[in-house]
């Protein structure tokens, strides 16, 4: 980094929906411990988050759930409002130890390499499947997919979950917002590529980590645990997924290689999650949806 990144530059914020108000105590605490200046954007109108406020934690009450990109760009604007440098985000589950800002900070301002980064991200343990998310990079045609390293302290994925991102204003200045048409799901893969396309390298820190669920159940599969999402989650998968194969601007081998692993998601769901109908309908509407470009949030 050409100048160092000090913690009260970097303003937080957490998206929130239909939370659930005594486990999300805890997460805003270990927030509150590292971080100086917290956002929350809050997409659920019906529950409150009021009593959250104070010198240090920011609301924002939004009258409907205006979808995880629009909230996170609503945060990113506001902070940028605020006089941040930097941006992180995270979920409204995403527990913190205690050291972690310090921890990113010290690995932060030590990253030197020739290309310029995009975003800064942990690992995660995720507790849903009780094990860590994949690091995911693309070869031509072919996706490689392994844990993350603790002998290393920086990898390169081609992207990450949004969750952890620490993320430079000056690289939203150049790289764009959030895709908000996509409302949620592939939001930070979408960006992420753009960033590459854009010659910015996603840069990882696996010795970090951060606790996080991704996923509401988990199915067991010859010895291995998938999260399983819901039947509207996956509607905005398969919806996004298509939607995005369609432009020209995203990487042709990523287009190519997800396409391929859609079709056994389709079939793992198909064969081994319970209410197979209803997620063979949200999935079939969601790609239908995707191919004539009907985005934002569905309406049932």
């Amino acid at each position: 980094m050409d100048t160092a990144c000090k913690k009260d530059k970097i303003y937080v914020f957490i998206v929130c929906y239909i939370t659930n108000l005594d486990a999300f105590k805890k997460v805003l605490a270990a927030h509150q411990e590292n971080f100086s200046d917290i956002i929350l954007v809050n997409n659920s109108p019906e529950i409150s988050l009021d009593s959250f406020q104070s010198s240090q934690v920011t609301i924002i009450n939004n009258p409907d759930n205006i979808g995880l990109a629009s909230a996170l760009n609503m945060g990113i604007l506001e902070a940028k409002k605020q006089g941040a440098e930097m941006v992180a985000l995270f979920d409204q589950d995403t527990l913190l130890p205690s050291d972690f800002l310090q921890n990113m900070l010290k690995h932060i301002n030590a990253y030197q390499d020739l290309k310029k980064p995009a975003l800064f991200s942990p690992s995660y343990f995720n507790h849903v499947i009780n094990n860590y998310g994949s690091i995911i990079n693309f070869k031509p045609f072919r996706l490689i997919r392994s844990k993350p390293d603790k002998q290393k302290l920086i990898i390169h994925p081609h992207y990450v979950i949004t969750s952890g991102s620490f993320i430079p204003i000056s690289v939203l200045d150049d790289v764009g917002l959030m895709r908000e048409e996509l409302f949620i799901d592939f939001v930070d893969i979408e960006w992420c590529l753009r960033a590459r396309a854009k010659g910015y390298e996603i840069v990882s820190f696996p010795q970090l980590e951060i606790a996080h669920h991704l996923g509401d159940s988990a199915v067991t599969f010859m010895g291995t645990n998938y999260p399983i999402h819901s039947p509207l989650r996956m509607y905005y998968y398969f919806r996004n997924a298509m939607y995005l194969y369609r432009l020209r601007e995203i990487d042709w081998n990523w287009r190519l290689v997800d396409s391929a692993r859609n079709l056994f998601r389709f079939l793992f769901y198909m064969l081994f999650v319970k209410n197979r109908f209803t997620y063979f309908k949200y999935i079939i509407k969601g790609y239908y949806h995707g191919l004539i470009k009907k985005m934002g949030k569905l309406e049932e």
